[in-house]
């Protein structure tokens, strides 16, 4: 049942307008995803859908296609990319320059604005670039604190048919595999590519994980200029045992746990879909180029535990552990962009003007939940409980509406000066409505003037400098599990960021990065009384480094160093209620990604080699206690060969080769501890 959009709808009533430029494809696309959703239901059969794609693609020869993907040779910084199943850099879609910038509302598909709630189907994400610093450069209202932009799968005029089998994921042990379809209808003007996949796997935490995902695009060409994507995927979560997540007693880290023995309570499944549909449209229109993206996304979680050891000691027991029952929270998110540009250019100078009007209608059902107290508990062995019986509050009704529209400004004098600007006017709206009658329902509105401005000049065949400054609005962080105002939501925030840096072409393949940023945001947390709320203002100051592309034929490198300084100011610093550092962030992170291909690059061989550092990390509000730095490295090897028509790569990789052992540390301090080793094989076949 969908969610009540309520009374604010009336104060949209132009973004509404905009919406229905392209929502009749859109609400036609979500019908499709329910009732794929419902026959995956009663039946998520691989084989089935395989055969399907089999005998749809059978008649005539195709292409190969993922047996091609390589995150690492097809990666042009070290800042953050997804490639199919693999990803690598320095940042992703949790953590940008140490903040998240899902949750801050700075997600993009195909170029277009996108309010994402969770994560995208594998079966329509082709792929996804983090894009800050130089790379964000030409992008029209960039933000702060950078984007994530996702590429949507489509049909390239080539029919083809991939499916992958499996023994697991990093994260995740059991079968698995998938199967992805392109088909041309009409040529290359009109094709259509999906795909579903599975995963019954075993946690690395102990435990099991059901996934299911599907999703599908159609897409049309009518002209070089012109393009037509709709698309709808999902991604299913059966199970899915609540995580234990340990907070420390004092200024003393947990044990090690011997990682894999299962803590969780048998009766706390997750069971959660993750739904969207969306439509993106470019054409020209004269001397104009108009582009358009709606999106419909929705995220249902009928059931959703929290297990929470707290008061942990350094023998492994617990002195209060506590799990925190939910049920039937939605959150459903209506959002796009229509976009105008034009391009004029006079003697050496290029001009491009934009006009942009965006927005995101957002409802959320949150709140009600149950948290049931076990007492002392321990986190060296399983400590079942029987089933309680427990009664769920009433649902909180949180409400967003929030309309924007731009104009940017892009200059390019012969390719060597760049100068891009844009101003924004937000119309921000926020209501919550609360299930307890004695609690005042809070409004919020702002209506902020938001800005960026950027240069860069080129000096010489090799060296390109930048820099560029940005006022924007985010969404905070909704409050953690272990708040007793757990998963309320702040109302929007506005952040600050300015940054300069450097590229240089060390050789025609290889280039190298350097960029310094600062960003300011006010900063939300836990007080003494875990209650979630503004404690002061977060300053976050790096320095960014990245090295990528051919060191020799057939020899590819991604590297890169992230140096961070967090500092936190305001009354609860001031008064000693918190230190200055937040909680689980960083100072240093560093990556480097090798792949080396036998025979100058064109060799059945290749072998890569993964190595991730982190330093130590700040882990409770007092500064008191820091987790240690660790480091994993990932082995690795792909053998291409064919058999018949098909094109096949065999892929064996270990991960964690050292079996190193160390601590993640949330915002909000609790500690989870990393994957160990794992050996995966993987066959992918290109038909």
């Amino acid at each position: 049942m969908p969610l009540e959009c309520g009374p604010l709808r009336e104060e949209s009533g132009l973004l509404w307008g905009v919406y229905s430029l392209i929502g009749g494809a859109i609400f036609q696309a979500r019908g499709h995803i329910i009732q794929l959703r419902n026959s995956c239901r009663k039946s998520c059969r691989l084989e089935l859908y395989a055969g399907l794609a089999v005998c749809v693609l059978a008649a005539v020869p195709a292409h190969a296609q993922r047996t091609g993907d390589n995150v690492t040779t097809q990666s042009s910084d070290a800042f953050g990319r997804s490639v199919g199943s693999e990803k690598n850099g320095l940042y992703n879609a949790d953590d940008v320059r140490g903040f998240n910038p899902i949750d801050a509302g700075n997600a993009r598909i195909e170029g277009m604005y996108f309010d994402q709630l969770d994560r995208l189907s594998p079966r329509i994400n082709e792929s996804s670039a983090i894009r800050v610093g130089l790379s964000a450069l030409h992008y029209p209202f960039p933000a702060p604190t950078g984007l994530i932009d996702y590429r949507i799968t489509k049909s390239r005029g080539r029919r083809s048919l991939s499916v992958d089998f499996d023994n697991g994921s990093l994260s995740t042990l059991g079968p698995g595999g998938s199967f992805e379809f392109k088909l041309p209808l009409d040529g290359t003007r009109i094709g259509l590519s999906g795909g579903a996949g599975l995963r019954n796997g075993d946690r690395t935490e102990g435990g099991q994980s059901l996934y299911r995902t599907f999703g599908g695009t159609l897409s049309w060409k009518p002209g070089a200029d012109a393009e037509l994507l709709v698309f709808g995927g999902g991604f299913l979560t059966r199970s899915d045992e609540a995580r234990p997540t340990f907070f420390p007693a004092g200024a003393q880290l947990p044990p090690h746990v011997e990682r894999g023995i299962d803590l969780s309570q048998p009766w706390t499944p997750r069971h959660a879909d993750n739904l969207l549909a969306g439509s993106v449209v470019r054409f020209p229109l004269g001397a104009l180029r108009v582009q358009a993206g709606l999106f419909d996304a929705w995220k249902n979680s009928a059931t959703i535990y929290a297990d929470l050891f707290g008061g942990v000691s350094a023998d492994g027991r617990s002195a209060s552990r506590v799990i925190v029952a939910d049920a039937n929270a939605r959150d459903h998110s209506l959002s796009g962009e229509l976009r105008v540009s034009r391009e004029l250019k006079t003697g050496d100078l290029a001009h491009t003007f934009v006009a942009s009007l965006r927005g995101r209608a957002k409802d959320r059902l949150f709140g009600g939940s149950a948290r049931i107290a076990l007492g002392p508990s321990t986190l060296l062995a399983p400590d079942l409980r029987p089933t309680p019986i427990f009664m769920l509050g009433p649902k909180n009704h949180d409400v967003v509406r929030q309309f924007t529209a731009g104009l940017a400004y892009g200059l390019v004098w012969k390719e060597r000066v760049t100068i891009d600007g844009g101003v924004s006017k937000t119309r921000y709206r926020k209501r919550v409505d609360f299930a307890d009658p004695t609690v005042a329902d809070p409004a919020t509105r702002d209506d902020p003037l938001l800005w960026n401005l950027a240069a860069s000049v080129r000096l010489g065949k090799r060296m390109t400098l930048f820099a560029s400054t940005a006022r924007g609005q985010e969404e905070a962080l909704i409050a953690p599990d272990i708040a007793v105002n757990r998963s309320e939501a702040p109302p929007a925030i506005r952040t600050r960021q300015i940054e300069a840096g450097l590229r240089f072409a060390v050789t025609g393949r290889m280039s190298f990065v350097a960029g310094l940023f600062k960003i300011d945001k006010p900063y939300f947390n836990l007080d003494p009384g875990l209650h979630y709320r503004q404690l002061g203002a977060l300053s976050n100051r790096g320095l960014e480094l990245s090295l990528t592309g051919q060191l020799a034929p057939g020899l590819t490198m991604v590297g890169g160093t992230l140096f961070l300084d967090s500092r936190i100011t305001g009354e609860a610093v001031s008064r000693g209620q918190i230190g200055p550092r937040p909680v689980g962030q960083i100072s240093r992170r560093s990556v480097a990604n090798f792949d080396f291909r036998t025979a100058a690059g064109k060799g059945a061989w290749s072998f890569d080699l993964a190595v991730e550092s982190f330093s130590s990390r700040t882990a409770n509000a007092a500064n008191t206690l820091v987790a240690p730095g660790h480091g994993t490295i990932n082995l690795g090897a792909r053998y291409r060969f064919d058999a018949g028509p098909a094109k096949l790569l065999f892929r064996p990789l270990v991960a964690n080769l050292l079996n190193d052992y160390g601590w993640n540390v949330s915002s909000s301090g609790g500690f989870t501890y990393t994957a160990p080793r794992a050996f995966t094989l993987q066959l992918v076949a290109d038909f």
